[in-house]
């Protein structure tokens, strides 16, 4: 169901499995091939040498030890700088560029608001905002993926929700407005016509710093669809592509370990506290791996396996204030079957009865039981759906045929596989 593009170009096939060396840590990939996500609040431009080389020399370990594949980044462009100019988008990409050159036009980046989505891959369909609006920017981006290494493309909208108040005060509503607005977009996306279109099955994340301080139904809308304000941003929409709830990463620190929090500052009268997600389309997508990077709890022979040091995750040189943490997350893509006409990852009865009840449709969409994608509902369709069943036999067979030419070509695809076996 993926667009061609482009192929895989070898030198970033060369710089991946270098840059993927092995640690023998819990930094490794499980599989070369899962794709890594990072999502990591920076504290407000500190990643930059001419900023804070002390900060900026601890963001370097970690990106360096992360590798990601995409890279997330909130609080680029300090609003509050008087004797200093604000970071853009363009100055993370000539850091990355430095940090882990890639060749070719090396790492693609867009921003949107003071968040950055920064990939080893192409961008396309950027917008830093949705339609209608929440209450922040955001950036959002298709990463186009090497058609040869993975079955779909990857859409993200990266954010940074309003921080502080209590549960139902206004920056909860504002917090709120911003994931309605997020779900009537994935709306959007998922149906044809509107403002944006995704291919069916496209995997998606939002990620970013939720600054969920005061009730949790910010992160609820984000999961079940559950729209407060629906006059303006419409009815509730359950957001995955099988019509169920997304999921919530929600990992721990070094993978195994007992802590989830994302955020941290013993300086502070707030308790630590989990403010950054990784939400995700499971539909599409499975975990193979993930984690909150803590090098504090690391052991002592992990970071030295991995480059890094103890206080690399925190913004003092005490271990008092972490700030944020960045959050890990390795993806691997599932490949829908063409006939999977309900997202399920089986095609079975329900596919069956999606196909009848779209049979002789025309300008049809997958959804509507078209599997070859063009525009139609036919016994090509019924063909791909037997080629792809993992229901029972008997319940093909009872499907009641619209036309004697569906029978004949039913006839014949049994035949053949009888003489194949």
């Amino acid at each position: 169901m993926k667009t061609l593009r482009y192929a895989f170009p070898l030198w970033l096939l060369f710089c991946s499995q270098l840059a993927m060396a092995q640690t023998g840590t819990f930094l490794d990939r499980s599989q070369a091939s899962d794709l890594r996500v990072v999502s990591y609040n920076v504290l407000w431009d500190s990643i930059f040498a001419e900023n804070n080389v002390f900060q900026s020399a601890k963001f370097e370990r970690v990106f360096t030890a992360l590798d990601p594949d995409i890279l997330n980044l909130q609080e680029i462009g300090n609003p509050f700088c008087n004797d200093c100019t604000p970071k853009t988008g363009e100055d993370v990409r000539v850091l990355l560029n430095t940090l882990t050159p890639l060749g070719g036009d090396g790492w693609q980046v867009y921003q949107g608001g003071t968040n950055v989505i920064a990939s080893k891959y192409p961008l396309s369909m950027q917008r830093d905002d949705t339609s209608p609006a929440g209450d922040r920017r955001q950036a959002i981006a298709l990463v186009d993926l090497p058609d040869d290494q993975y079955d779909s493309d990857f859409y993200f909208l990266n954010n940074h929700y309003k921080c502080c108040g209590d549960v139902g005060g206004f920056e909860d509503q504002l917090r709120q407005r911003q994931s309605d607005a997020i779900v009537n977009w994935i709306r959007d996306a998922r149906t044809p016509g509107g403002a944006v279109d995704l291919e069916p099955g496209t995997p998606f994340a939002v990620v970013g710093d939720l600054n969920l301080v005061g009730g949790t139904q910010p992160l609820d809308t984000l999961l079940d669809g559950n729209i407060i304000n629906e006059f303006t941003y419409g009815a509730d929409f359950p957001p995955d592509w099988d019509g169920s709830t997304l999921t919530d990463a929600r990992p721990k620190h070094n993978v195994t370990g007992s802590n989830e929090y994302t955020w941290r500052n013993d300086n502070s009268r707030f308790a630590p506290g989990v403010l950054d997600f990784v939400v995700y389309s499971d539909s599409a997508l499975d975990v193979s791996k993930q984690f909150i990077l803590n090098t504090v709890e690391m052991s002592a022979a992990d970071r030295a396996a991995t480059g890094l040091q103890q206080l690399d995750v925190t913004v003092d040189g005490s271990g008092n204030n972490y700030d944020h943490l960045p959050v890990v997350v390795d993806f691997r893509l599932f490949d829908f079957a063409d006939s999977d006409f309900d997202f399920s990852r089986t095609v079975d009865d329900q596919d069956l009865a999606v196909w009848q009840n779209g049979y002789a449709a025309v300008a049809a969409a997958l959804g509507d039981g078209d599997s070859d994608g063009n525009s139609t509902v036919d016994g090509l369709d019924l063909l791909a759906i037997q080629r792809d069943f993992t229901g029972s036999s008997t319940s093909l067979a009872a499907v009641p045929e619209p036309s004697a030419f569906i029978l004949l070509l039913i006839s014949a695809v049994s035949l053949s596989r009888n003489r194949i076996r």
